[in-house]
């Protein structure tokens, strides 16, 4: 219940304002939020499952993170999430033909230091992407553990080398 009321103060707050008092809200329902960590408008944590993120993290608008009992979701440091992703630890097992959507599931869900995840993209339980990564917006990322510095881009996502220094967008 806290979580939920929780979720709906951020939902209200100014999306680039009380970024302090947004990370207190979400260090009082159990997430573990590193210093300098800014949490946008409408962000919000479903399901009994702890939720670390590291240091210096921007969390993108509308960020949804389900994370059910007997899952967890890890976010390193400096991690750039854009606007309307979604972190889904659920899911199902395959069914029969009467009903295909089995057996509930859940699995952990977790983001390396210095990552940055365009909009709307999509990360599925079991996904492991590797730190300095870049997930492109719209992407969808399944189950797999990905190596650092790689672009994960499509759907479903593919990942491709990239290279270790700065410059323009890939």
């Amino acid at each position: 219940m806290l979580r939920y009321l929780v979720n709906m103060i951020v939902a209200i707050l100014p999306p680039t304002r009380a970024f302090g008092l947004k990370r207190f809200l979400w260090l009082r329902i159990g997430a573990e939020v590193g210093e300098g960590t800014r949490i946008n408008a409408g962000a919000r944590i479903w399901g009994g499952g702890p939720v670390t993120i590291g240091r210096d993290t921007w969390v993108g608008m509308n960020l949804f993170i389900i994370v059910p009992v007997g899952s967890e979701v890890a976010i390193g440091s400096n991690v750039d999430i854009g606007p309307d992703v979604m972190i889904e630890c659920g899911s199902h097992d395959l069914g029969g033909p009467d009903r295909r959507a089995g057996t509930e599931r859940a699995d952990n869900i977790e983001i390396g230091d210095g990552t940055w995840i365009g909009c709307r993209a999509t990360l599925l339980g079991g996904a492991r992407v590797g730190a300095g990564s870049i997930v492109a917006a719209g992407a969808l990322v399944l189950p797999g553990t990905y190596p650092d510095n790689v672009l994960l881009k499509g759907v479903p996502a593919r990942a491709e080398p990239l290279g270790t220094e700065s410059g323009d967008s890939p």
